[in-house]
């Protein structure tokens, strides 16, 4: 058991979220290192707001914690949004690699942290839905419109 005070205690970041976090730092550093300066408007800042938006939408999807079901789908949204900016963002790779010719390593090294992050977000769609299944409806009452 740890000695450590309540208070100095703080969970773990869950592992999709450490990942989509690798996964911008490495874009970022790919965009800033191995793309030359004429492709970094056309292509460099695509890289890097996806690899942006894929971390900031599984960063608001884990800070639901639902109480009803709408509030599930919400959380729900922001995986699968998460998850098709992902595919947005292998098109990219795929188009910087075939402008850029990237070392093979960093494109092994980039799309196994992709692969990475599609199953861990597919991995929780998947707890998601056997953990909130009885949760109610909404949280409001039925309106009666008659």
């Amino acid at each position: 058991m740890s000695n450590v005070h309540k208070s100095d205690q703080r969970q773990a970041e869950p592992q999709f979220l450490m990942t989509a976090r690798k996964l911008q730092i490495y874009t970022i550093e790919r965009c800033t290192h191995q793309i030359p300066k004429r492709y970094t408007f056309y292509l460099g800042t695509h890289l890097s707001d996806s690899a942006y938006e894929i971390y900031a939408d599984v960063k608001r999807g884990n800070s639901i914690y639902p109480k009803n079901q709408h509030e599930v789908q919400i959380r729900r949204d922001y995986f699968i949004v998460a998850l098709a900016e992902i595919q947005n963002l292998i098109s990219q790779i795929e188009i910087s690699q075939e402008l850029i010719r990237y070392d093979t390593h960093y494109l092994k090294d980039w799309m196994a942290l992709v692969d990475e992050e599609i199953r861990l977000i597919k991995g929780v769609l998947e707890s998601d839905r056997k953990r909130y299944k009885n949760l109610p409806d909404t949280g409001f009452a039925e309106i009666d419109d008659s």
